[in-house]
């Protein structure tokens, strides 16, 4: 019998990992043991199964692997070694510039184990005799563990006996296979598609760099939810809406097709059975498909959404064949839509029963069962305190302090004023008049409010707590002990480092701020400059102002401890701005695609309370419709004619302030789709404050 130890709290990504391995070991006698609170208990539960001489399998999350083996080596007083086949594969095909400690950490492994090697060399793998047990170390790292398990199915079978690499190139999955048809045939037809954007469709995104030509084809456009009451029947709600949204999206975007995924239901029948299930839904000028997954068992749950991805895919595909064959057909299986209301007459229902582990993607999947208790609020990240024993001190997951609660709502006596005249076209067309701009928030709205940080801060909160609200992310950790660099150069000259963070804090928020915020804002911005090179444009950030000795403080104290943010093995990406409009927006929404709309931390959304209290969250912009006629024209190369109240349309946003108001991720101007943040920046000149807003017309009496 192989005993699996692992915590019981871990990241999804990490859970997703789990099932690989335990899906893989199910026919070897695999007994899962309940999951630990701890390493502590973790390690001690592990020795005492290996002294009774079971086969122990220990499955850990990278950020704590290194140090658990040094941990277990230790208390199993074994000879320490170092594996040379490691030592090549880390030399071979990482990326990373690891230094000698580093390698060292991942090259440990007990004197005379076998090591089951990973594509990079990273976080591998090893078994290892001792007594009359076995010990097996495994990374709970979706991206790795595919070549680990490879190698421990040899050892098990005794097919091997000493470090093997694993083959040079692991197999792509369906999943990925999928999306690149789709995005061939698009690319082939010169089709381009519009997804709705939701957890599944942002999975198609991750592949951009693995997939040729996807941000050619393909664009992401936020589509609010419809209160339209289905017209026909005989069809579910949901996947008339899920129609609607995609055909807005197709629309809004100007595409030959629009696409989207449903999130996963439930339903329960008399007998009190769960089911659950999710739709897809396709269309393009004649046709539109909805296609319904469903599965009764709890297990396939996982393979859901990623089923869904591929059925989109095929479905999208024949599509565009159907499209390029016969431009103006309008199908034998569907009904050609009328006014957005009707619906292929057979929804096809598929029951995902197939445990393919192929088409699981290589990101945490969590999926939004309805009637499920919310996640709680309370920041948890974990922290790297080189030097430090597992399952020590964690200043993000504030193990030593109280975190304080964010209200569930604004108290009344400081609600936001989030008043604003509701959009409305006069009855007469009108020839010039006034635009009214309601902003909410300023800046971009992405990562971390300094405002609502400063909030925080008043009630207590520590500064690696705020940083854990702004920036969680299973995957995300605060690295102590790091050794900043002497210099870092902003914009062409180089300063010293205590001055570059006591300046720049100064300029973005300035001694009137609270300590723990200024420490937030100053492991940020530092965290930024890592992620840059130590090489900074003057548009990164505020710099300049003389800093006061509070600012000197807070940088010395932070070039002490030695923080900064990493993702993963990577250094974070850690974008900052004055203040949101209640809720931060997604990386995606400002800056499209970038490695900043990859990670969870920055798909937007995060409660920001404290801004609503300040006394700038609502500020008005005026112009008149000849001034935004000549800088639409003069920006923008664009022509606006006829009645104005028709030039300026939101298309879509994200709801931050309220159901009518959010950040604006689509826009019309005179009939061109532009971004919000792009008519804020390009046409505006940065006059409104932030991108979330709404727009009045008054005509001239």
């Amino acid at each position: 019998m192989i005993k699996l130890f692992t915590l019981s709290n871990i990241s999804s990504y990490s859970e997703d990992a789990l099932y690989k391995i335990c899906l893989s070991l199910d026919k070897y006698d695999l007994f899962e043991e309940p999951g630990c609170e701890d390493y502590d208990e973790l390690l001690k539960k592990a020795l005492k199964a290996l002294s009774e001489g079971n086969h122990v399998l220990v499955a850990a999350e990278t950020p704590a692997y290194n140090q658990l083996k040094k941990t277990f080596l230790s208390n199993l007083s074994a000879e320490p070694g170092f594996s040379s086949a490691i030592g090549d594969a880390i030399e071979k095909s990482s990326e990373r510039n690891l230094t000698d400690e580093e390698k060292k950490e991942h090259t440990l492994v007990p004197e005379g184990s076998v090591s089951h090697l990973t594509l990079d060399g990273l976080y591998c793998g090893f078994s290892f005799a001792y007594g009359s047990g076995t010990l097996t170390f495994m990374p709970l790292d979706f991206m790795r563990i595919d070549s680990v398990i490879e190698g421990f199915l040899g050892y098990l079978n005794g097919d091997i006996k000493e470090d093997v690499a694993p083959k040079a190139e692991a197999p792509a999955c369906d999943f990925q296979k999928n999306v690149g048809r789709m995005v061939e045939t698009l690319f082939e037809n010169d089709c381009k598609l519009a997804l709705v954007t939701g957890e599944s469709t942002m999975w198609i995104y991750e592949l951009y760099k693995s997939v040729p030509n996807l941000t050619e084809v393909a664009c992401f456009v936020d589509v609010i939810d419809s209160d339209e009451e289905a017209e026909n029947e005989e069809e579910p709600s949901e996947s008339v809406k899920l129609v609607g949204k995609a055909r807005d999206a197709m629309n809004n975007a100007q595409c030959n097709l629009g696409a989207a995924i449903s999130e996963v239901f439930t339903a329960t029948d008399d007998d009190g059975n769960e089911s659950y299930f999710a739709y897809v839904a396709a269309v393009d000028k004649n046709v539109a498909k909805a296609k319904k997954l469903s599965t009764g068992d709890p297990q396939d749950l996982e393979l859901l959404l990623p089923h869904a991805v591929t059925l989109l895919c095929e479905t999208v595909s024949s599509r565009v064949k159907a499209l390029n064959e016969s431009p103006d057909e309008t199908g034998s299986e569907t009904v050609k839509p009328q006014n957005g209301k009707k619906l292929s007459k057979d929804v096809i229902i598929f029951a995902c029963v197939v445990l393919a582990v192929a088409l699981i993607i290589p990101i945490g999947i969590m999926f939004r069962i309805l009637n499920e208790e919310p996640p709680s609020t309370q920041p948890s990240i974990s922290i790297d305190i080189p030097g430090s024993s597992a399952g020590g001190s964690n200043p993000f997951e504030a193990s030593s302090t109280t975190v304080p609660t964010q209200p569930n709502h604004v108290p009344q006596s400081s609600a936001p004023d989030v008043s604003a005249p509701t959009p409305t076209v006069p009855p007469i067309a009108s020839k010039k008049g006034i635009f009214t701009f309601y902003v909410f928030g300023y800046g971009h709205g992405v990562g971390m409010s300094q405002v609502g940080a400063n909030y925080l801060a008043q009630q207590g909160w520590t500064a690696a707590e705020i940083l854990a609200h702004y920036y969680y992310d299973p995957n995300a950790k605060i690295v102590a002990g790091e050794k900043y660099p002497d210099k870092i150069t902003y914009d062409g000259t180089q300063y010293d480092i205590r001055e570059y963070l006591a300046c720049a804090l100064e300029t973005e928020m300035g001694s009137s701020f609270s300590y723990e915020a200024l420490k937030a804002q100053a492991i940020a911005i530092y965290t930024f400059a890592k992620y840059n090179g130590y090489n900074l444009s003057k548009d990164a950030h505020a710099f300049g102002k003389t800093p006061s000795e509070l600012c000197y403080r807070v940088a010395d104290d932070v070039i002490n401890t030695g923080y900064y943010i990493a993702y993963g093995n990577d250094v974070a990406v850690t974008p900052f701005h004055s203040m949101s409009a209640g809720k931060t927006t997604s990386y995606y929404n400002v800056w499209g695609k970038g490695i900043g709309a990859t990670v969870p931390y920055l798909a937007g959304g995060r409660q920001s309370y404290g801004d609503y209290q300040h006394q700038n969250f609502k500020s008005l912009y005026t112009i008149t419709s000849e001034d935004l006629k000549k800088i639409v024209k003069e920006k923008l190369s664009i022509d606006l004619t006829g009645d104005p109240a028709t030039w300026l349309t939101i298309v879509t946003h994200d709801q931050a302030v309220r159901e009518d108001i959010g950040y604006v991720s689509s826009m019309s101007v005179g009939g061109t789709i532009i971004t919000g943040y792009e008519f804020r920046i390009k046409v505006l000149d940065g006059a409104i404050r932030s991108h979330c807003f709404t727009i009045v017309y008054t005509p001239e009496s």
